[in-house]
Order: structure tokens, then C-alpha cells, then sequence
């Protein structure tokens, strides 16, 4: 895709994810507004949400790697007991 900024509908579908969990992700701080995402009207809190996708991708990609990196941090602190 070439443009800047793409629907929700858009963004979901490209991302692999439902448009309901984008929102889910904006609420809770994991897509951040101004990187992410915009406001189609900034001043109307009701208006169109716009993606930026290449931003979306990298904030998202960043996720699992660092999740990745803590889940084998922690199974190299597992103890094995001996019989």
C-alpha cells in the first residue's frame, strides 16, 4: 500500500487482526496515537480512527520480539530437580 494512512477495516485486515482488537490495542496504550494511529477530525473524539500501518508493524513486531526474548529468559531460570 502506498497511502500514509488506512482505515480501520484496512488496517485490520492487514495486520491480521480484528478491528475490535486494534481498538482493544489503542486502548491500552500498545498502538500509540500519533505514531499509530490519528483521528481523521483531531478535534472530534468521535471521529474516523486512520492507521498508519508501517508504524503499526514495527510497534507490533517489537511486541513479539520482546516477548519472545522474555519467555527465554525465563526458561533458562527453570530448576530441574533431580530423582
Amino acid at each position: 500500500m502506498n497511502k500514509k494512512y488506512v482505515t480501520q477495516r484496512e488496517a485490520a485486515d492487514w495486520l491480521g487482526r480484528s478491528e475490535k482488537t486494534l481498538y482493544k490495542m489503542r486502548l491500552n496504550g500498545l498502538l500509540i496515537y500519533g505514531t499509530c494511529w490519528i483521528r481523521k477530525i483531531p478535534q472530534n473524539p468521535n471521529s474516523h480512527i486512520l492507521y498508519d500501518l508501517k508504524a503499526c508493524e514495527e510497534v507490533l513486531n517489537g511486541l513479539a520480539k520482546a516477548y519472545m526474548k522474555e519467555q527465554a529468559n525465563s526458561t533458562k531460570n527453570i530448576e530441574v530437580a533431580s530423582a
